[in-house]
């Protein structure tokens, strides 16, 4: 069962992202590199609530002709330096400074490193100096000097430096003057007597250079070894995008967690946050073991959001772990904890390049780009052979590349009339900014209010053209040349044809609401006066969910067989046959959903409750599983499969032959188990993405074979709601039913509505008595008039006395017949 303290944690992080979002954390100095601002992007939906004749398109970065602008070139180097690392502007910001790594293939004699971390300097970006530092002395064997850019080394007990990988961040909010930047790093250190101790290792430096380390290393401990490492503005505190390696989708794979805190002596472990789905494996022959791996996240705040690289990794070999290309790819987010991926075919933020070149197996870049007025600079590491070589003939450099200012996506429109509104913005004020491309073309934005009606002086007709192409443009409308003030919640509405919107910037403080809620999915099968293989669905707001009968499944009538009322379904007597119920319209479960029935295994045997998997290998990130073990043999009691993850309850044991309550929900990533309304475990898997399968649940096996996981009994209160309940809600729904929960039940002389007849009830009857012929006039006692006259007497109690069901036991809704 895992430890709840990392979701408690990132769920409260989550709520700090928003109350902060758009306000920098109160600092008293900048850091070098801060790229946040109040800026909204359109590089996925978020701020937007509706969109027409407009498509997303995802812009490379463009790579700087005369790369690579820094090669290996120093005998310590060997041939491959690239940035598992970051560029900074220095102090002045009149130049660069750039930490960066090499991996020594080919050492000299007595130099056994297998990493260095390096040190360099540029006035322009391009032409890069590597100074002597003369901190570290190589070769390392008695007989070298300080004359190299070596900046930091380590040493185990048999001289092997595993320093690499630095993120260096600038910090000079510390009042210590010797604490203005921090670097953190993954290493293994020797220890006395032997051993080593690996893990993340943190520094302090006055000037980035000559570094102490802390003294409580290592921070983390071990972490994968892939880490990247940034300050958060937004929320005030260090985020770590580390390794780590779940099974997905039935193969164990490297991918993304996430830790974060504001105190660098405690760290949390690493929570899932992005791991590959089945279109990433789209390239993959089926049936084979070559996957796709997510090498590392290079991800920080952006503006009002977050920006993520992503490095993705195909995995060629026959093994499908070491070998083949990495390259980049954006991911987008709103609190650096749910993680969007790109539309459509995902094109590559950062491509290799063609076959033949310098940077055309590999691609790595530096923690967190630069922003410098209208152009966004980035700096990777590129190198000529892919992961696992042949490692002697590789050759790895340094290379720079750009994008325009907020470019890694824009909305476009054609020839057609295109339109994009903003969801509800509050906060908004002084001019209106839009970072755009109207080069053959046109932009006009129209101001609406809430509910989308043109505010008077902001129309269409009334904005003055945008035409051109340009980063920060000012839109006015005739003599309005600031947004409305006092008509909040607005909506903005930008109507162009083509042309192509990138960004804009309404006020400093906006904030984007979500918009209402609308219907949700609500599926609810009671089977209260169903029969045969009909049943229907008790939830009608987003309409009826169709349930569709196959194998031997069928209404049972029997009252004794029924959890709640008198009506529940029965799998079985055991059979040949797939047996199966489908509800229909159930293929995306959003963000959000419980799934829960009531269920009654006759044999006590490990069982699907829900399934959308085809029955076929391991179970997809395009399918899902609920299922159980009463016994706790095959599981631990309670599992959900879910974007190819295995997550599962504590361990159980429920093989009594009873009715049980089973839920399971679904927080964007957090999941919860509940057996009989009580909390029983958990876990957590990548949030952002809803979860879409490629068909609809079914309840009791998988799709298209089975019979090992098949479930034989009954089942009562089958739910799949768009939204999650809390612990009390299910709690309700174990004791009294969903006819109940729901108000779906009118039982004679339940008069607190709790679907039993108990002594609570027969107090209340008391209060309405008046005896033979005595009307009862009080508006209130008129459910007491069981027998159908106008008093409350006798022949009314003799009916009360026989719907008398006890305290939490169902009663007969027919019992007055």
């Amino acid at each position: 069962m895992k430890s709840y303290l990392p979701i408690v944690f990132i769920r409260v992080f989550i709520i700090l992202i928003t109350l902060l979002s758009c306000q920098k954390h109160s600092l008293a100095v900048e850091a070098l590199g801060d790229l946040t601002g109040p800026w909204r992007l359109f590089v996925d939906d978020y701020p937007v609530a509706v969109k027409t004749d407009v498509v997303r398109t995802y812009h490379p970065f463009q790579k700087y002709a005369g790369n690579p602008v820094l090669v290996a070139d120093r005998p310590w180097e060997g041939s491959n330096i690239y940035v598992y690392g970051n560029v900074l502007p220095d102090e002045s910001k009149t130049g660069y400074r750039m930490w960066y790594h090499c991996l020594p293939l080919q050492p000299a004699p007595g130099d056994y490193d297998k990493y260095r971390l390096l040190y360099a300097t540029s006035e322009d970006g391009i032409n890069w100096n590597k100074p002597n530092l003369g901190i570290v002395l190589w070769p390392p064997d008695g007989s070298g000097t300080g004359d190299n850019n070596i900046f930091i080394r380590r040493e185990n007990d048999v001289g092997v430096s595993i320093s690499h990988i630095p993120s260096v961040i600038h910090t000079p909010w510390e009042q210590d003057p010797q604490h203005h930047y921090l670097l953190i790093n993954k290493d293994t250190v020797g220890i006395a007597g032997g051993g080593n101790i690996g893990g993340y290792w943190g520094a302090r430096s006055a000037d980035g250079i000559h570094w102490t380390d802390m003294p409580n290393n290592p921070l983390i401990d071990p972490g994968g070894d892939v880490g990247n490492f940034v300050w958060d503005p937004h929320s005030g505190q260090y985020l770590g995008y580390v390794k780590v390696n779940p099974d997905v989708s039935g193969l164990r794979r490297r991918a993304v967690g996430l830790t974060a805190t504001s105190d660098l002596t405690t760290w949390p472990m690493p929570e899932l946050v992005l791991a590959p789905d089945d279109f990433d494996d789209r390239w993959v022959v089926w049936g084979g073991t070559q996957r796709t791996h997510f090498y590392g996240l290079c991800a920080f705040a952006y503006e009002s959001m977050y920006i993520g690289f992503l490095w993705i990794f195909r995995a060629t070999d026959p093994a499908g772990y070491y070998d083949g290309p990495i390259f980049v790819e954006l991911v987008s987010s709103q609190d650096g904890v749910h993680w969007l991926r790109e539309e459509g075919d995902r094109p590559p933020i950062l491509p290799l390049g063609p076959y033949g070149s310098w940077d055309d197996g590999m691609l790595f870049t530096t923690n967190h780009p630069l922003v410098e007025g209208e152009i966004i600079r980035l700096y990777y590491g590129g190198c000529d052979g892919y992961h696992a070589g042949p490692a002697d003939s590789w050759n790895c450099s340094i290379g720079l590349a750009t994008l325009r200012k907020d470019g890694f996506a824009s909305l476009d429109a054609g020839s057609t009339i295109g339109t994009v509104t903003t969801k509800r913005l509050t906060g908004t004020g002084g001019p209106l900014h839009v970072n755009y491309d109207a080069t053959g073309g046109w932009l006009k934005v129209e101001v609406l209010d809430e509910d989308g009606n043109v505010l008077p002086g902001y129309s269409e007709s009334e904005c003055d053209l945008l035409q051109g192409d340009s980063v920060d443009q000012v839109v006015t409308w005739g003599v309005q040349t600031e947004l409305p003030a006092g008509t909040e919640p607005l909506r903005l509405q930008f109507v162009m044809q083509d042309a192509s919107i990138y960004s804009f910037m309404a006020g400093d403080s906006v904030q984007v609401l979500d918009e209402p809620p609308g219907q949700i999915l609500a599926v609810l099968y009671t089977f209260e006066k169903n029969a045969s293989t009909i049943a229907t669905d008790k939830l009608l707001d987003d309409g009826a969910q169709d349930l569709n009968f196959s194998g031997a499944v069928k209404v049972d009538a029997n009252p004794a067989n029924a959890a709640f009322g008198n009506w529940s379904v029965l799998f079985g007597p055991e059979s040949s046959l797939l047996s199966t119920l489908e509800i229909e319209g159930t293929s995306n479960l959003g963000t959000q959903f419980t799934l829960a029935a009531m269920v009654n295994d006759i044999d006590n045997d490990y069982t699907r409750l829900f399934s959308s998997h085809d029955g076929y290998e391991a179970v997809t990130t395009s399918e899902l599983v609920f299922d159980f073990d009463p016994s706790g043999i095959r599981i631990s009691g309670l599992r959900l499969v879910c974007k190819g993850i295995s997550i599962e309850s504590g361990l159980l044991n429920f093989a009594d032959d009873q009715y049980h309550h089973i839920a399971a929900t679904y927080d964007d990533g957090v999941i919860k188990f509940y057996l009989d309304g009580t909390e029983v475990g958990g876990g957590q898997v990548p949030g952002g993405a809803p979860v879409l399968m490629n068909g609809n649940l079914l309840v009791g096996e998988d799709v298209n074979r089975g019979g090992d996981e098949q479930f034989w009994g009954n089942m009562d209160d089958i739910l799949v709601l768009g939204r999650v309940l809390d612990q009390q809600e299910i709690m309700d729904l174990s004791l009294r039913g969903a006819g109940a929960f729901y108000g779906l039940v009118e039982i004679p002389a339940d008069f607190d509505n709790d679907c039993d007849v108990d002594q609570e009830d027969f107090g209340r009857f008391q209060i309405c008595l008046t005896g033979p012929s005595v009307p009862q006039t009080d508006l209130n006692c008129l459910p007491a008039m069981l027998d159908g006259d106008s008093d409350v007497d006798r022949d009314d109690f003799t009916v009360f006395h026989d719907c008398m069901s006890g305290p939490n036991v169902w009663a007969d809704p027919n019992c007055i017949n």
